[in-house]
């Protein structure tokens, strides 16, 4: 694709003359043809869900109230295991006159830790597009231990509690993440009437090392990989912040995910944030479709719930 470029520019003569001089520049532009755009996750839930849009060219413009990218639909979605069964995912719309809300549903066809699946989209109008993902397997927590540190500093209405936690960290190079909520409920006497107060958040978890922190994510949740924890004895040290006097319980969530859940996290973030500050470098967000863009991601996970607070 040929994009032309006018431009004008004065040139001078000292003294003389002042004129106008129009010159055209040739621009070729990579290739423009919309392609797939798919976002799954796999992993062992009751059923797994794949959104599907496409990509668009850089010469369509955005405006404040466009369609930005709208689900594809009508497209045969496909997950393959290593014994060659095939799966097809049905398409779900909840979509509302102001809200589309379109995916691809498929219930767990058995997913084993351990293996590779391939998921595969095609759609009339695009180049079909494909990836892979293994399982990971699940990493068992060992021990968490949680200790009240007393009032969080600089705040009389919340306490800061420190966690322990440690795994086995298998052989070889692997990711993690911690994430988590905390439900809780208080309750104040008033002239013999009882008020309750509920409580729900996420973990929000603050490592004590902070090698593994990464102030650009945009979720509430610990992203690493081992090379930044003792794999000869791994544990991860982090501080959450609950509201004082309340009974809560701390559900503590371990994933032992994929590399590529790893990168497209890191990256896809790590841009958003950079959003906006022209001396920061550019970022390319990790991608893992073959013939399209997007991700396709795996996790396995393990939890712990806990009991703390109260008055």
């Amino acid at each position: 694709m040929i994009l032309y470029l006018r431009y004008y520019f004065l040139c001078s003569i000292p003294v003389l003359f002042l004129w106008g001089c129009e010159r055209f520049l040739e621009v070729e532009l990579p290739d423009q043809e919309p392609r797939l755009v798919l976002n799954a996750l796999l992993e062992n839930k009751d059923t797994l869900q794949v959104f599907l849009s496409r990509s668009r060219s850089v010469l369509e413009g955005g405006q404040f109230n466009d369609e930005g990218f709208p689900a594809v639909r009508n497209a045969r979605i496909t997950l393959k295991d290593e014994e060659g069964n095939t799966f097809v995912f049905q398409p779900v719309d909840r979509s509302l006159p102001w809200f589309e809300d379109y995916f691809y549903q498929l219930p767990n066809p058995g997913l084993k830790a351990g293996n590779s699946y391939e998921i595969t989209a095609e759609a009339p109008g695009y180049a079909s597009v494909k990836s892979t993902q293994q399982l990971p397997e699940v990493v068992p927590i060992t021990s968490i231990n949680i200790t009240d540190l007393g009032p969080t500093p600089n705040s009389e209405f919340s306490n800061t509690y420190e966690v322990i936690l440690r795994f086995n960290d298998p052989p070889g190079v692997n990711f993690y993440e911690i994430s988590g909520s905390i439900l809780g409920k208080n309750y104040v006497v008033s002239e013999g009437d009882t008020i309750f107060f509920f409580y729900a958040d996420e973990l929000r978890p603050d490592p004590v090392n902070r090698s593994i922190s990464k102030d650009h994510l945009l979720r509430n949740v610990l992203l690493f990989e081992d090379v930044f924890i003792d794999t000869a004895n791994p544990e991860v040290v982090f501080r959450i912040r609950i509201p004082a006097n309340t009974e809560a319980e701390v559900n503590v969530v371990l994933s032992h995910v994929t590399e590529a859940y790893y990168r497209f996290y890191d990256t896809a973030d790590l841009q958003f944030y950079n959003r906006g500050d022209f001396l920061s470098q550019p970022v390319l967000v990790f991608n893992n479709i073959q013939q399209g863009l997007g991700i396709f991601k795996a996790r396995s996970a393990d939890q712990r719930v806990l009991i703390v607070g109260g008055n």
